[in-house]
């Protein structure tokens, strides 16, 4: 199964984080208890640097957004246009910053939280100081499990990181990415659908690609992990339903799903580590969302896949339009040659 004890310790060290911090999240009755399968698989699955500053610096940009993000939804509760406006600002400056793959990557997150803060206050019921304090609960709760686990099965000391040269943010790349995820935010600002918030994942992350050809791979993978994570999540709840409450038994069954993917993502090349990393975050996050030890639910993690899968199908189809026009175009050019 495992080809090195680094691979087993690695599997072992996600499966132990992401279902404890889990577990946690039920237990201590979150309003928001999905931050506590968020934050863990990207600690467990992305972080490479476990030391408190490197966790800290994982973390610190993502809850700085979301607490401007608060203040903004606040100050201007009145005026949704302005919160909008705003939010394209923080969604160009944060895509003019992402001048390497890493900061790419990094830059997800903290856009992310941003969006989610500002849609649920337009919404939800919830006190969102209350979501606030709950978020840095869960990014403390997810440090201090995660430096627990690798005290347990240390990570294997490796070589830094490439140094990745910085390629200028183009005008075009920045209007594409705050044109698309504008977009979304703004139909989520104008309708209740706040069970579709976690499908802006997938535009922002395709959004902030640098060029086509990359934000068609993101689009097709994707749609693989995140509506497969969505049908593992299914046969999971299929598997715990009418045992929810039975805490041993939510554990054994989430944890073995969990090492199962895990498994996967260790023995796998760096390309199907980030497919199988995604999956898990997409099967996680359902069964976190909508399960819970006291609810069943089966039909929302389904809505939930039948959302992302139309939001992928639409970024699909606007890579599709943008490939015809970019055809048309060239044949214009070539057509012109030839008459000269």
């Amino acid at each position: 199964m495992f080809k090195t004890i680094d691979q087993r310790n690695e599997a072992i060290r996600v499966t132990i984080g992401i279902t404890l911090c889990m577990l946690m999240g039920q237990i201590l009755s979150f309003d928001s208890t999905v931050y506590l399968a968020l934050y863990p698989t990207i600690a467990m699955t992305k972080v490479k640097d476990y030391s408190w500053s490197g966790l800290s610096k994982t973390f610190g940009p993502t809850f700085m957004a979301a607490c401007v993000a608060l203040w903004i939804s606040e100050v201007f509760q009145s005026h949704p246009f302005i919160i909008w406006t705003i939010t394209l600002l923080f969604i160009d400056y944060m895509r003019k910053r992402a001048d390497t793959p890493a900061k790419v990557g990094g830059s997800i997150m903290p856009i992310f939280n941003w969006v989610l803060i500002v849609i649920f206050s337009q919404f939800s019921t919830q006190s969102m100081p209350d979501r606030i304090g709950e978020i840095l609960l869960s990014m403390l709760i997810t440090m201090c499990v995660a430096k627990g686990v690798v005290a347990l099965f240390p990570v294997k000391n490796s070589n830094p990181p490439p140094a990745f040269k910085r390629v200028e943010v183009t005008y075009k790349q920045r209007l594409v990415t705050v044109a698309l995820i504008g977009t979304g935010v703004a139909v989520l600002m104008n309708i209740d659908l706040l069970s579709a918030t976690f499908c802006m994942v997938p535009v922002i992350a395709a959004a902030t690609q640098v060029n086509r050809k990359r934000y068609f791979e993101v689009v097709s993978q994707r749609f693989v992990t995140q509506v497969g994570g969505c049908m593992v999540a299914v046969l999971i709840s299929i598997v715990i339903a009418g045992h929810q409450t039975i805490l041993s038994y939510y554990a054994l069954i989430l944890g073995a799903a969990i090492f199962a993917i895990a498994t996967a993502m260790v023995t796998s090349s760096k390309i199907g580590r980030d497919v199988h990393s995604d999956a898990m975050l997409a099967t996680v996050l359902p069964i976190q969302l909508y399960l819970g030890t006291y609810g069943f639910g089966f039909e929302r993690i389904l809505l939930r896949a039948w959302e992302l899968a139309v939001t992928l199908g639409i970024l699909f189809l606007i890579f599709q339009l943008a490939k015809i026009r970019e055809n048309h175009v060239q044949r214009g050019q070539l057509n012109t040659r030839v008459r000269h």
